[in-house]
């Protein structure tokens, strides 16, 4: 083992008898060398870091909780330099599974599995330009309850011992900055791209937390991190809802029992109330692993990213019950999202889309409906037609103006009944576009379950209809990743049109990726938010396609991408 001032090579595996440490890496392309002086500022950072989660985690009453950290027999930060294979510009933003494959290859030959780890790898890829910093590389996070990565920049001006600064010497969102703001949005994007690699997802702080408490890190708090030493602001903090998800994670709880089980969640009994200017969720969970708490994020869906989704927790008793109080709601469109936190760590998601009138109080219509669109998925899973159609028929009745919902029944009956699919030489030629869905195809697999045609696999009280953004789709494929769909067209259609992401309720990230003749034609970035997005391919002359997904470099749970509508164009 090679180890000065913190920075190591090889190393043999060690076990941990409590929470295993989080793994430091040093990410330095074929053309750069190591910074100056990258161990002790980077042991700085990461204790900085350290000590930030146990303060926020002892703030929200769960005692002086935080991650372990690897260090040597003299307490210095170990560090494990990885090598690149390719010059800083190879690199791009969205090349994060690039730099998380070679530094798993890496890792790999020294004896671990990073599957297995968490870890957090600091680049050398934000370059310094006539005065400006320009970010090359990819710098985002992703995780759950087990491992996770996170991929963050070096650069000899990052130190805590900044903060505090008000010097000239930054640089950041294209304009000079002092060297504490600039360490006030790179060490915070540390801790919170962190934060994803253990497994949280975005969330605002409460807006009657704001003067007092600041910016939530899992928000907008990475760009406020330690303002206060210089008087800039209340700085940052850790919200209740995403330090309840960390108590029984890897890093902050060790290996638990079932840590490895795939969770089963029942809502039962959910019910909904409007009382004191508050949305109040009664219910209760039958759940494997048993289920410790409860969070809500209420997410408007104005806005198209989930920044905003402010968090509310709720307990959970020994019976599963639980209640839960969502206050400051203001008039517009809604995504409620509920994870109940398992007792081994793993997380299970329910989602409902509703609105708030311009009083300030929400139409509490789609909670109820949901009650009926369970009752309709239980009878699609035993092939019972005719409790779904009495279902949808009872739905138009009682509902007369949710035509969206009508629909969605209406699928799932259609699915009960849908004809087989037909290969591709059998479409008439008059007909402009075709289905990718609905023909056969030559190839097929998905990460979880067998791949299916306009529906996603059935799992505890989630819909099977294929949702993304709120919005049902009657036509797609379940592709959780990694999958692959191909089909062979010969060389007679002009384009490909689809659109693309997650299933409603799943966090995973992702990558989408079209092949044409075994060459990529197009690739997105790692997707992990809950929004829609399309694509169109030139496959003129393409006589093999390929549909393609691909985990976004942290492993491949919850990873449920589906594409929406593929359709082939003459």
């Amino acid at each position: 083992m090679l180890a000065v001032a913190g920075f190591v090579g090889i190393e043999a595996p060690r076990t941990w008898a409590g929470p295993p440490p989080l793994r430091a890496v040093y990410f330095v392309p074929a053309d750069r060398e190591p910074l100056s002086d990258f161990s002790n500022r980077l042991d700085r950072v990461m204790t900085e870091v350290q000590q930030f989660y146990r303060r926020e985690m002892e703030a929200a009453g769960h005692g002086p909780r935080t991650f372990e950290l690897e260090r040597d027999a003299g307490g210095k930060l170990m560090i494990h330099l990885v090598r690149g294979r390719e010059p800083m510009r190879a690199y791009g933003r969205s090349d994060s599974a690039k730099v998380k494959q070679e530094v798993g290859d890496a890792l790999r030959a020294r004896g671990w599995n990073p599957d297995r780890e968490t870890i957090v790898i600091f680049q050398v890829l934000l370059a310094w330009e006539n005065g400006r910093a320009v970010e090359i590389g990819p710098y985002c996070g992703s995780g759950n309850h087990r491992s996770g990565t996170a991929w963050v920049y070096d650069d000899e001006r990052l130190d805590p011992r900044y903060l505090a600064s008000k010097e000239p010497g930054g640089f950041y969102a294209g304009r000079p900055c002092s060297l504490g703001e600039f360490n006030t949005h790179y060490i915070g994007g540390v801790a919170h791209e962190l934060g994803h690699a253990f497994g949280l997802p975005h969330d605002c702080e409460r807006e009657s937390e704001r003067a007092r408490r600041g910016r939530s890190l899992m928000g907008g708090g990475n760009h406020t991190y330690g303002q206060e030493l210089r008087g800039e602001g209340p700085g940052t903090f850790l919200s209740d809802a995403s330090a309840l998800q960390l108590l029984h994670t890897r890093p902050f709880a060790g290996d638990l029992p079932d840590s490895e089980l795939s969770p089963t969640c029942e809502w039962a009994a959910l019910d909904v109330m409007w009382e004191s200017n508050r949305l109040i969720l009664t219910g209760q969970v039958v759940a494997h692993p048993p289920v410790y708490g409860i969070v809500a994020l209420n997410d408007s869906t104005a806005n198209p990213n989930d920044y905003d989704a402010v968090g509310w927790i709720g307990a959970v008793s020994t019976q599963g019950a639980f209640r839960i109080e969502i206050a400051e709601l203001r008039p517009g469109p809604y995504q409620l999202r509920l994870l109940a936190c398992h007792a081994n760590g793993a997380k299970s998601r329910w989602a409902v889309e509703y609105k708030v009138y311009d009083d300030g109080s929400p139409d509490l219509t789609p909670f109820r409906v949901w009650r009926l669109l369970r009752e309709c998925t239980a009878a699609w899973s035993r092939r019972d037609g005719a409790t779904v159609q009495r279902l949808a028929r009872e739905a138009r009745e009682r509902w007369p103006d949710l035509t969206k919902f009508h629909r969605a029944l209406d699928h799932m009956l259609a699915l009960l009944n849908a004809p087989l699919p037909r290969v591709l030489d059998d479409w008439p030629d008059d007909v402009p576009h075709i289905p990718l869905s609905r023909t056969v195809w030559e190839r097929a697999s998905t990460g979880w379950g067998p791949p299916l045609r306009d529906h996603v696999r059935l799992e505890g009280d989630a819909s099977c209809l294929l949702q993304v953004g709120g919005e049902w789709f009657d036509e797609g494929l379940y592709a959780h990743a990694p999958s692959v769909n191909l089909w062979r067209l010969d060389g007679r259609w002009s384009r490909l049109r689809a659109s693309y992401g997650l299933q409603d309720g799943h966090f995973g990230s992702t990558v989408f990726v079209v092949r044409c003749d075994r060459q990529e034609r197009f690739r997105s970035p790692v997707i992990r938010d809950g929004f829609l997005r399309s694509l169109e391919v030139d496959v003129r002359g393409v006589r093999e396609l390929e549909l393609i997904t691909e985990n976004g470099g942290d492993g491949s749970q919850s990873d449920w991408a589906v594409w929406i509508a593929p359709r082939l164009i003459r």
